[in-house]
C-alpha cells in the first residue's frame, strides 16, 4: 500500500516548467520533500504573529512568489499554484532581508515589513496543516536584495486556522 501512496503524491506534485526541485525519495503521509534549489523572485513579509495557544508569539519570514517563480515551483494539482512559501530558517532570513535597523524597529511595533527581492531556496518542502497545503523552504541566499520595503499589515488581522 505504502507504494502506491508513493506513486500517488509522484503524480500529485507537478510544476507548470521544468523545476530544479524534485520529490525526494523520502515522502512521509501529510508530507512531500523535494531535493535541489530554485531560485525564486517576489515579495518576501517578515510578519509578527501574536501570542496564541501556547506559542509566545514571534516572527515569521513568507515569500510570496511571482508568476515566472510560480511556474517552476511544484504544486498540488489539485489545490492550484503555490501562493506563498514559509522560509523555516526565520533569523537567517529575516537578517538577509532586512537591516539591523529595521529589524529593531519591528521588534518594537510587534509589526511587520514586506518587500521585493530574488533569493535561492532549498529543502523545499509540503504538508497539510490546520485542512490547509502549505508550502516551506530554507533560505540559502538573496541573489537580488529587498527594494520597495514597506511596513506589512499587522500580523494579527490575518487569517487563522
Amino acid at each position: 500500500m505504502y507504494s502506491l501512496v508513493a506513486i500517488g503524491q509522484e503524480a500529485r506534485f507537478k510544476s507548470v516548467a521544468p523545476s530544479p526541485l524534485k520529490r525526494s525519495v523520502f515522502v512521509a503521509p501529510n508530507e512531500t520533500r523535494f531535493a535541489g534549489s530554485a531560485e525564486v523572485a517576489g515579495v518576501f513579509e517578515v510578519l509578527w504573529e501574536p501570542e496564541s495557544e501556547g506559542f509566545g508569539g514571534g516572527f515569521r519570514v513568507v515569500f510570496k512568489p511571482d508568476a515566472r517563480s510560480r511556474r517552476i515551483l511544484p504544486h498540488d494539482v489539485e489545490r492550484g499554484a503555490v501562493r506563498e512559501v514559509w522560509l523555516r530558517n526565520t533569523e537567517k532570513a529575516i537578517s538577509a532581508l532586512i537591516s539591523p535597523a529595521q529589524r529593531k524597529a519591528i521588534i518594537a511595533r510587534r509589526q511587520g515589513l514586506t518587500g521585493q527581492a530574488t533569493i535561492v531556496i532549498t529543502s523545499y518542502r509540503t504538508g497539510i496543516d490546520c485542512d490547509q497545503r502549505d508550502y516551506n523552504a530554507l533560505l540559502v541566499s538573496v541573489v537580488r536584495p529587498a527594494t520597495d520595503v514597506s511596513n506589512a499589515a499587522r500580523a494579527d488581522d490575518a487569517f487563522t486556522c
